[in-house]
């Protein structure tokens, strides 16, 4: 293992977009806290983002960076002044990438140099010194398909529980009709008549 900063292995992207090309659009709102996949995005709305990204990398949110939202970009796109683009360079996996951004002493260490009072934001200059051990790059691909095999199973997993909660209402319904409706004409009362 190799002890480096970020900025050894990653390099922040300022690249804007052509002018009159049209690309999904990607704000701080869209980036989940938490989350390392991009889930949420606008297409064919008017913005005055200019800043560029490609699929596969990283956008973190720099404002209020306690929220703990960076995800890898699953496209290419439009974003925010207020997210930085990361992408890596030669001696550290892209697949990869997303986990070391979203880990706790990263954000630790993004809200310790954050600067502002109202909206605290982090620079690129402050992330890139934050330290961490950075193993060989065979061992980071070994890494990476261990850490995206869970990822895809928590996914499934939320997934199944969405599926679960819609089945739980269904019955519901079925056991006692539509509580608006009042389908098997049910007597009303308020908690306090009962």
């Amino acid at each position: 293992m190799t002890h480096v900063c970020l900025g050894d292995v990653a390099h922040e992207i300022k690249q804007k977009v052509p002018v009159g090309q049209e690309l999904p659009t990607v704000g701080l709102e869209h980036l989940d806290p938490g989350e390392v996949e991009l889930a949420h995005w606008d297409e064919g709305v008017e913005t005055t983002f200019t800043k560029a990204f490609s699929k596969g990398q990283v956008l973190f949110g720099r404002r209020r960076a306690y929220l703990r939202k960076a995800a890898v970009a699953p496209f290419d796109g439009i974003c925010s002044g207020d997210i930085t683009v990361i992408a890596p360079k030669d001696n550290l996996s892209p697949r990869l990438l997303p986990f070391i951004i979203q880990n706790d002493a990263l954000f630790e260490h993004a809200v310790t140099n954050s600067a502002g009072s109202l909206s605290p934001r982090v620079k690129w200059q402050s992330l890139s010194q934050f330290e961490f051990e950075l193993p060989s790059i065979a061992k980071q691909e070994d890494l990476a398909d261990i850490l995206w095999t869970a990822q895809e199973t928590r996914s499934h997993y939320r997934q199944l529980l969405t599926a679960c909660d819609d089945v739980v209402k269904s019955q519901f319904v079925e056991m006692f009709g539509d509580p608006i409706d009042n389908t098997f004409h049910k007597p009303i009362a308020s908690f306090s008549d009962l």
